[in-house]
């Protein structure tokens, strides 16, 4: 055996140690992915990233509780909190959210069905500031941050919706949705 076969042998087993860390790395959890597509848009230093859910979609009351979850699981340092209808200007209720013990639920301002719902903090889990944004009587999410990377943020919208934040499967993929 040459020193090129020796080369060639320690570049294959470092190969195969790199595939089973990238195939352990992007293990899928053992349930099919509620994400059906992503669309990205690039917005100055913002990405937008419009998740089109699997599911038949979800109400007021059900996206009141889940700003609640994302509050408390995984952003810091909340910024913004938002509402509004559909084509117009989303009115601020920040200071409100505040002074209700940093919760959506019983807000005054969320007591009646709007059109969308937004949260806006420092997502412990990336690192990075990001804004959620729930559409009211749709399955769309919109998520808007600075990182540019549609598997991380397929990742951490599977763990939005899975509300795994914590637990094994956490940032982890579901598998893709068979073909019919």
């Amino acid at each position: 055996m040459g020193l090129i076969d020796i080369k060639k042998k320690k570049d294959n087993i470092e190969t195969k140690k790199n595939r089973k860390y990238f195939l352990k790395k992007e293990e899928y959890i053992d349930d099919v992915t509620y994400i059906r597509a992503i669309n990205h848009l690039n917005i100055g230093p913002w990405h937008q990233y419009d998740i089109l859910l699997a599911s038949q979609g979800y109400g007021w009351d059900f996206m009141i509780k889940w700003a609640d979850y994302m509050a408390d699981a995984d952003l810091d340092n909340l910024s913004q909190v938002t509402t509004g209808d559909l084509g117009e200007e989303e009115k601020e209720i920040t200071e409100s959210y505040v002074r209700n013990n940093k919760k959506c639920f019983n807000l005054s301002e969320l007591a009646t069905e709007k059109g969308v719902l937004s949260i806006a903090g420092i997502s412990k889990v990336l690192g990075a500031p990001m804004k959620i944004v729930w559409i009211n009587q749709t399955n769309t999410l919109r998520f808007f941050s600075i990182i540019d990377n549609e598997t991380l943020i397929r990742k951490y919208a599977e763990t939005v919706v899975r509300r795994t934040f914590g637990t094994e499967n956490a940032m982890k993929l579901g598998k893709p949705i068979p073909d019919k």
